[in-house]
């Protein structure tokens, strides 16, 4: 578990010591608080938030927007389709419960908006990215030069092993040369690069991102991984808020 701290917003990156699978937080009952729930009841005192937002994963490009925390606090967790969160509300927790898929943060620090990006490979050849940045856009007035990037953990380079197939998902970017790998035992795949550089084509400068959680969900144990472990892997929390 990692917490980055800023002035203006936290982040919580958990790991596999929280002990998240999908048959306990999809079940959870219509009026559980989560917040009152382990490991979950934990980030009330760690990140000050009073309320807590996941949706409902599904590889998509929708996402929910967050103005009010009375709007927050009728949402249940995991209920609502999407893969993307914005808000501008404070002590609100914004979460994404990943297993190699890659987590992104965005921090618009002039309108002191963030928002939280589930982008596995389906949704980051939509360019999720892209348009939960659009929506920030359009929404609160976010500026580019504005944006703050930081990636959590996810599946790297180092074993992110797809087949000759994959690279029909690829066919409509230039940049293929950067996010492919070709090695004697097959292909892999850079999922956080390949990220980076469609947010880098809306005019994010490199000096904007931040890669330092991003370690490797497959190779590091300490995080649950669907890649490596299958249908017996959980998740990896990760929750922001601004403060």
């Amino acid at each position: 578990m990692l917490m980055h701290s800023h002035s203006l917003y936290r982040i919580y990156f958990g790991d596999a010591r929280d002990k998240i699978f999908p048959k306990d937080y999809l079940n959870l009952p219509p009026d559980q608080n989560i917040l009152d729930k382990e490991p979950f009841s934990k980030l009330k005192k760690m990140m000050g938030i009073k309320h807590l937002i996941f949706l409902h994963q599904v590889h998509g490009t929708k996402g929910l927007i967050i103005t009010s925390e009375a709007q927050a606090a009728k949402i249940r967790p995991f209920a609502v389709d999407g893969d993307f969160i914005i808000t501008n509300v404070k002590h609100v927790g914004i979460g994404m419960v990943v297993a190699d898929c890659l987590p992104i943060i965005l921090f618009d620090k002039r309108n002191q908006v963030l928002s939280i990006v589930h982008a596995g490979w389906r949704s980051s050849v939509e360019h999720i990215a892209i348009k939960a940045v659009d929506q920030m856009q359009k929404n609160f007035g976010t500026k580019i030069e504005d944006i703050r990037v930081i990636f959590g953990p996810s599946a790297k380079v180092c074993c992110y092993k797809v087949g000759e197939d994959f690279l029909d998902q690829l066919q409509d970017f230039e940049f293929i040369d950067q996010i492919v790998q070709r090695r004697a035992d097959g292909l892999y795949f850079d999922l956080p690069m390949f990220n980076m550089v469609l947010l880098k084509s809306l005019g994010i400068k490199k000096d904007a991102f931040r890669f330092e959680y991003n370690d490797c969900t497959v190779c590091d144990e300490t995080f649950y991984s669907h890649r490596r472990d299958a249908e017996q892997a959980g998740r990896n929390m990760v929750v922001a808020s601004l403060t």
